[in-house]
């Protein structure tokens, strides 16, 4: 999986590159590669108990960036949007996701490790996991931000 994750990022810096020339290399060096356990992962502070780690960039600038978020069992996320094209991966678990401005769990679909989908620029979204701990990968142009949709 972290073969995968890896040529993930390798393809979507390309892309980021070349379709973006203002946007930068996000500090990487040549041959950039990290392993799971050399993550730092840090609680987000909106009491999901959700838990971020950053791979590469800043998310607050404008440049591409990577980072990773641990799901605990049996959590969600209301409405919101964000203002860049995000990129997903599920690394591990099964993440439940939906498109719409309200939680609506009869919209979510199940997409189980190795699925790889979008989140557009503005479009609201909302997700939840259940009874396994998930892990996502993004994958975006800053600046990034979190948006609430529904209150």
């Amino acid at each position: 999986m972290l073969r995968f994750f890896l040529a993930l990022l390798l393809a979507c810096l390309s892309i980021g590159v070349v379709s973006h020339g203002q946007v930068t290399r996000a500090g990487l060096p040549p041959g950039f590669s990290i392993s799971p356990d050399q993550l730092k992962w840090v609680k987000m502070t909106d009491g999901t108990g959700r838990e971020t780690a950053t791979v590469f960039g800043d998310r607050r600038k404008n440049e591409l960036f990577g980072y990773a978020v641990k799901w605990q069992p049996n959590t969600t996320a209301k409405a919101h949007s964000h203002p860049d094209n995000r990129y997903v991966v599920v690394l591990s678990g099964t993440f439940y996701h939906g498109y719409g401005r309200t939680f609506d769990a009869k919209q979510l679909e199940g997409r189980s490790a190795g699925t790889f989908f979008a989140e557009p620029a503005g479009i609201a979204h909302f997700g939840a996991t259940k009874g396994e701990e998930t892990v996502l990968y993004f994958v975006g142009i800053g600046p990034d931000r979190t948006d609430s949709v529904e209150k």
